[in-house]
């Protein structure tokens, strides 16, 4: 098939969450032998001729910053890009296109085009907006309010256009009961979060003393889960022990706001690095002590491909379902878990083959291949 992909991500350098899903969707669709034109932002301007997938074309676009009054009043959650629209005129011009895969965030306004030229829709979450905007933290009135009318605008747009999309894919069972309120049960598949294989190679690295977190530290998820953490489950006893790295984008601003921190010698974060894999790779473990969010956490299952043992919360597991991964949601049980973390038997191997069966491109294809083809049933 033809597919016309859009998304309002940067999808490369493939890093965090939201680049590794729409990337890994690309490709997944490319491996199942469809012809994609790929209609990308590229923020970071990338040589794109370097992250070339068999069978994508890259059309690249730029949007330009909001107005103040485009921004106070939300018009951008319903307004469709004059730009972006003679684009997709001029794609469905010289190309065929048999189906058109939205890919993240607040563009359910651009389905109408679509649906007016009989091409079907698939609209991919990565998770439920509006409920994680909800749980963001803010402090004053005028900040309350602005906040409000963010989850508000949010909720108008996900009930408006997401149902009028032919399939929505979200990535849990925990999204699929928060869209079913809006949208009919039957439109919604879950494709759970997952890696291509092929990035991940391990056999070079050796485990080392020490655990890890990795995260963007500027979503407030993070920031709260990481802050947690040390206050709630660190102490002198596993600081004596072992080393916590903490590694991502305002890591070490993160830290510096958590008061006791500075108790501890063996806490350390490295900022922004090119390359979070070997970091995970030579971790005893990987933790996700995350009590609040929405989605499901790609860490987990970069730690499972990396042979790397996961311990978290429920939370900060949710949306993956495994035997392997170690749930703690107590600082008792957290602490005491890391303390013993040199008898815990759950193998590598056992870790990197649930990856592979479950979380892997060759795993999601299928479902991938599902939704295409219910999306195309008149």
């Amino acid at each position: 098939m033809n597919i016309l992909f859009f998304t309002e991500i940067s999808p490369f350098p493939i890093y965090g969450g939201e680049r590794i899903r729409s990337y890994g969707l690309l490709k997944a669709l490319s491996e199942l032998g469809h012809n994609i034109t790929a209609v990308i932002q590229n923020s970071d301007n990338v040589d794109l001729v370097s992250y070339k997938i068999k069978n994508v074309e890259y059309k690249e676009y730029n949007i330009p910053k909001n107005s103040i009054f485009n921004r106070i009043i939300c018009l951008y959650y319903f307004k469709k890009n004059k730009h972006i629209i003679s684009l997709f005129n001029e794609i469905i011009c010289n190309q065929k296109i048999d189906l058109v895969f939205l890919d993240y965030s607040f563009i359910g306004q651009y389905i109408s085009f679509f649906k007016q030229r009989n091409l079907p829709v698939i609209y991919g979450t990565h998770n439920a907006q509006s409920f994680l905007t909800q749980q963001i933290p803010v402090k004053g009135l005028l900040n309350k309010l602005r906040k409000m009318q963010s989850v508000s605008m949010q909720k108008i747009h996900e009930r408006l256009y997401f149902k009028k999309a032919n399939q929505v894919i979200v990535v849990s069972k925990e999204d699929k009961k928060f869209h079913s309120s809006f949208i009919t049960s039957k439109k919604i598949q879950i494709i759970p979060n997952f890696l291509d294989e092929t990035r991940y190679n391990n056999d070079s690295y050796k485990k080392e003393n020490y655990i890890v977190m990795t995260a963007n530290f500027g979503a407030f998820m993070n920031q709260n889960g990481l802050k947690w953490f040390i206050e709630e489950v660190w102490d002198e006893e596993l600081d004596s022990k072992l080393k916590f790295i903490i590694v991502g984008r305002n890591s070490k601003e993160a830290l510096a706001r958590i008061n006791n921190s500075k108790l501890f010698k063996n806490i350390i974060a490295t900022g922004e690095v090119n390359n979070i894999n070997p970091y995970i790779a030579k971790a005893k473990a990987s933790v996700i002590p995350l009590i609040e969010g929405s989605g499901s956490r790609l860490k987990c299952i970069e730690a499972m491909a990396l042979k790397t043992l996961v311990i978290s919360t429920s939370k900060g597991a949710e949306g993956i379902y495994s035997n392997n991964i170690i749930i703690n949601d107590s600082p008792m049980d957290f602490r005491k878990t890391l303390l013993n973390i040199d008898n815990i038997t759950i193998s590598e191997e056992s870790l990197y083959n649930e990856f592979i069966s479950a979380y892997s491109i060759q795993a999601i294809e299928p479902k991938l291949e599902d939704t295409i083809s219910r999306a195309i049933i008149v």
